[in-house]
């Protein structure tokens, strides 16, 4: 059995591209720089400094969504 992940920080957010890009980047910068990066979410700080093999998880996701409403005319004619 896997022991049971600690998420320390969640954030799901529509950006644009451009958006993401200088993200990215400033997260790139900082830790290059510094070692470490802080993520802010209203008023909670969290700070990243990463040692060693990290493990990266990239994931691109594509959402369709039907909505109908029950009894509703479908649009046949018979």
């Amino acid at each position: 059995m896997k022991p049971a992940k600690k998420v320390l920080f969640s954030s799901e957010e529509r950006r644009s591209l451009p958006e993401v890009i200088a993200f990215l980047r400033t997260v790139a910068d900082r830790l290059e720089q510094d070692g470490a990066v802080t993520l802010t979410q209203g008023g909670r700080q969290v700070e990243v400094r990463p040692q060693g093999n990290i493990v990266l998880e990239v994931e691109y996701e594509v959402e369709i969504e039907l909505k109908w409403k029950p009894g509703a005319d479908s649009g046949s004619t018979a």
